[in-house]
């Protein structure tokens, strides 16, 4: 490690963050973290749980929403340029590139690709399912999930839980003389037993049941996620659940591997202005049509590569 990396990790503000990181976890962090495997747990160990009427009715109004939406264009202001939570991290020249409304590189998906996020989808599914049934039918469940109140504009969003395509917004934000947008929905938002709202997000392992065990902290882009969350919905704590997908064996009982595993993210002022000046960074860029710095390390999901090469030279170092 170089000096001038060292002192990029160990500055003021990296050190800050550092310390409430640990703070967090020691404390609260772990409480919530805990909190969300055991409640979808005990809500999972409840045998049968007979389907319920009024919450199967619920999901069905909010596929009636979801397909009210189809084909319906956004409405947030087009002259600004704009970001979402999922880019968060993505190479500041693939978000200069997307504002530009340059062609995406095509890009084949194979077939076992496809049932791959179709399978995760699933389980996102039904996890959300669970947390509608543990608030029911568990005693003093430690979570309850939002609903959203009535919207004159949205008349079919009233009471329906606070995640999905139902909590999609976007906001026009002021930021060191920039104008940008940030839009996206998130995975849910919680009411804690102490009656705080917590964001939740849900990722998905595919590969192997161990990969949970492996687990020692939220993957990074998942925690910008979480800042982005934060600025477009006002909610400063996350609890981040992993699942794999793939299970230990069906016989091995009380001593299968843990196939879930949650992380406290804490979000703090200096991470949301940190983000928004990488934003308002590409919109002056975008604005002058300067080319920006790329990062290579970012290229494999980046579906602007061929254009990078063509109209650059390649990255910038």
């Amino acid at each position: 490690m170089t000096t001038k990396t060292k002192k990029q990790v160990f500055n003021r503000g990296g050190a800050s963050d550092l310390r409430q990181s640990v703070k967090n976890n020691m404390g609260r962090g772990e409480e919530l973290a805990t909190a969300i495997v055991d409640h979808f747990n005990r809500v999972n160990s409840i045998n049968p749980l007979w389907d319920d009427k009024e919450i199967e009715t619920l999901l069905l109004q909010q596929k009636e929403y979801e397909v009210s939406q189809i084909g319906k264009k956004p409405d947030y202001p087009k002259m600004f340029a704009r970001f979402t939570p999922s880019s968060a991290t993505s190479c500041d020249r693939e978000l200069f590139f997307k504002n530009l409304k340059t062609d995406r590189d095509e890009k084949d998906m194979e077939p076992w690709q496809k049932r791959w996020t179709e399978n995760s989808t699933g389980a996102h599914e039904a996890r959300q399912r669970n947390l509608l049934y543990a608030e029911k039918y568990l005693k003093n469940p430690a979570f309850k999930v939002e609903k959203l109140p009535a919207n004159a504009k949205y008349p079919l969003k009233e009471g329906l839980p606070a995640w999905e395509k139902q909590l999609e917004n976007w906001k026009v934000i002021e930021h060191k003389g920039h104008t940008i947008v940030v839009s996206g929905m998130m995975d849910g938002i919680l009411e804690y037993k102490d009656g705080s709202r917590i964001g939740f997000e849900f990722k998905t392992k595919s590969n192997s049941v161990a990969q949970i065990k492996q687990l020692k902290d939220a993957a990074p882009y998942h925690k910008s996620q979480c800042v982005a969350y934060s600025i477009l919905f006002g909610i400063d704590e996350f609890v981040l659940t992993y699942e794999s997908v793939a299970k230990d064996k069906w016989g091995t009982g009380m001593g299968a591997r843990p196939d879930m595993k949650a992380f406290y993210i804490k979000v703090t002022e200096r991470q949301r202005q940190k983000l928004l000046d990488k934003w308002v960074n590409v919109s002056a860029h975008v604005d002058t049509g300067e080319m920006i710095d790329g990062d290579n390390s970012k290229c494999m999901f980046c579906p602007f590569k061929e254009t990078c090469i063509q109209f650059s030279g390649g990255i910038k170092q």
